[in-house]
């Protein structure tokens, strides 16, 4: 039985390390619970924004012990083959490793003061007046007052407790991806990420995300997409897309399946519930997620901090829904809706592409935005003072979709 923790955070993933760091420094003693050993891999593009190097300076301190790869242009295709690039004045997206990112995020938590324990697979979970048991596979049982919930889409925490009933299909993706060596496959364009909407037709994406010495490319559906309208297995899909790839020139090299890790993404918006009690469920296991992008890391860093602002503060399970409704809010219902919309009718996507080519204006925002030079919020008012027209449509088509 492990005891004398004032809270405990299952998962040390940016959610977790996030929110142990920020306890640490306000004066708990917090205890880490990650089923694997750090440094780990971990399946995902990989993709920083720089709004989450101005929203945590730790970030910024950290990157300096990492590898990183800054681009500047981003190069957007519709399924019809409309494509346009983005090119910014300066850096577009930072990628990382999550393997080197992960590890440094936690040493940066275990500096502040948190502990860690590796190899602790949580399989039962139950919360008391006293407190919240968790036991582990291997028979470790761990206590606290608290607990933080930051272990992946299909958590544990928020399954035995009862916030999460399971995602529905069509608020979950599948990622068929790789991360390897640029020695045996690499991006021709290495200044570029590319990003491929609707591949094959369906609800989804396919990305190149070139990093240092590494790559990662991947291609993604809506679980309910996938099922219905594709027929290959995950990886002959994933291995076709990327022969695809190579064969228009973007790729060189062959698909490494020793490096290939599918993973599953909540992409249908935050969890009903995702603090009640004693417990605090942040990042993609409260389903914090960019509908639209598919982008995880951000949020699950500001979820992290504000679990433990509010745990900090209260502990207030109503304060930190309410921290993160205003900050983050309107972006996780928006995403979701242009998700809908676009991906409703494939013709969209095309259409969305063209108009970013045709409309300077329009690239300059989505630029601004994926920069992190404006916040969500800015770059809807400014798009809606330059082009009030498209605007009020927009509206009226939202207003139409949440009836």
């Amino acid at each position: 039985m492990t005891d004398g923790f004032d809270v405990i955070v299952v998962g040390g993933g940016p959610a977790g390390s996030t929110a142990a760091r920020g306890l640490a420094r306000g004066g708990a003693r917090v205890l880490v619970v990650d089923r694997a050993a750090f440094p780990r891999c971990k399946p995902c593009g990989g993709g920083l924004t720089w709004r989450a190097v101005k929203r945590f300076p730790d970030v910024e301190a950290v990157l300096p012990r990492i590898s990183t790869h800054a681009v500047r242009r981003v190069h957007m295709e519709a399924p019809d083959g409309a494509s346009v690039s983005v090119e910014t004045p300066g850096p577009a997206v930072l990628l990382v490793r999550r393997l080197e990112f992960d590890n440094a995020l936690m040493t940066v938590a275990r500096e502040a003061g948190a502990e860690l324990a590796e190899g602790a697979d949580i399989t039962r979970v139950s919360e008391a007046e006293s407190g919240v048991r968790l036991e582990a596979r291997d028979g470790r049982v761990f206590r606290a007052p608290i607990v933080v919930a930051a272990d992946g889409v299909y958590s544990t925490v928020a399954r035995r407790l009862g916030f999460n009933p399971g995602w529905p299909r069509d608020r979950v993706a599948i990622d068929m991806m790789e991360e390897t060596p640029s020695s045996r496959l690499r991006a021709v364009d290495e200044g570029t990420l590319w990003v491929s909407f609707a591949p094959g037709s369906g609800h989804g994406y396919g990305y190149i995300f070139p990093k240092r010495d590494y790559v990662n490319v991947g291609v993604g559906y809506l679980v309910s997409s996938f099922r219905t309208s594709i027929r290959d297995p995950p990886y002959a899909l994933h291995e076709a897309f990327v022969k695809g790839l190579a064969k228009r020139g973007l790729l060189e090299g062959e698909s490494d399946r020793s490096s290939f890790t599918p993973y599953q993404v909540p992409v249908g918006g935050p969890l009903h519930t995702t603090a009640r009690g004693r417990v605090y469920v942040a990042g993609d296991a409260g389903g914090f997620v960019n509908g639209f992008s598919a982008e995880g890391i951000y949020f699950a860093m500001v979820t992290g901090d504000l679990a433990a602002r509010a745990i900090l503060e209260g502990p207030s399970p109503r304060l930190y829904e309410r921290l993160w409704r205003r900050e983050i809010g309107a972006e996780m219902r928006d995403s979701r809706f242009l998700s809908r919309y676009v991906f409703a009718d494939l013709h969209r996507v095309g259409r969305l592409v063209r108009g970013v080519r045709a409309y300077p204006p329009v690239a300059a925002l989505l630029a601004d935005y994926v920069t992190g030079a404006d916040t969500y919020e800015g770059v809807r008012r400014r798009f809606v003072l330059k082009f009030p027209r498209i605007a009020a449509k927009l509206a009226v088509r939202y207003l139409t979709h949440k009836s």
